[in-house]
């Protein structure tokens, strides 16, 4: 499953509308920029995953405070005052120190400033982590697990940046994100297809 496609879906021409205008943007640039947030986000999460501590802290956030209901009212949460405040606390946990320049780059790649760019990432990032919560939540927990967690994320930061014209490997050598080709190997991949539809 393409999940820049299905978090989109969630989304809706009307909440790509209301982050593009709010990043002062146009929704093409908008949708543009999630192209290259997306893989980075996760591919970093993919490294932040690799360690039991890391890997039990995100399944950990999953199930208290990102379990998919954000995407239930995607205009109410971007139209909210704090949506941008959520998301800064969340790159902070993913990026780190390297926020600022992760958006800088990502900025010079799609043609915008890099202050649209940190606004688009804080709305884009809680809605990410609850399309990863509702995905395990509607698993029942099967196969987003420790050990698994970090090998779908890498997966799916792969199929993402597969399917993007962005040129993203300076980016994932910058935060050390896991890439490996083809999802991590045919279990992983097959993991992915139950999980996400394929």
């Amino acid at each position: 499953m393409d999940i820049l496609k299905m978090l989109l879906s969630s989304i809706g021409d009307k909440g790509l509308d209301t982050m593009a205008q709010k990043a002062g943007m146009n929704k093409n640039q908008a949708a543009t920029a999630l192209e290259g947030i997306l893989p980075t986000l996760l591919g970093t999460m993919a490294k932040n995953t690799s360690t039991p501590e890391g890997a039990n802290g995100l399944l950990g956030a999953l199930d208290r405070d990102h379990d998919g209901s954000v995407l239930d009212d995607v205009m109410g949460f971007l139209g909210g005052g704090n949506s941008e405040g959520i998301g800064s606390g969340i790159l902070k946990h993913i990026l780190g120190g390297n926020t600022a320049t992760v958006e800088s780059s990502l900025a010079d790649k799609v043609g915008v400033s890099s202050s649209g760019i940190s606004s688009i990432m804080k709305m884009a990032a809680p809605l990410l982590l609850g399309v990863l919560g509702k995905q395990k939540r509607a698993a029942s927990n099967n196969g987003f697990d420790a050990g698994n967690i970090g090998s779908i994320l890498s997966g799916l930061a792969c199929h993402a940046d597969d399917n993007t014209g962005l040129d993203l490997g300076d980016i994932f050598s910058m935060v050390g994100a896991l890439r490996g080709k083809g999802g991590g190997g045919s279990a992983v991949g097959g993991l992915l297809k139950g999980l996400f539809g394929g």
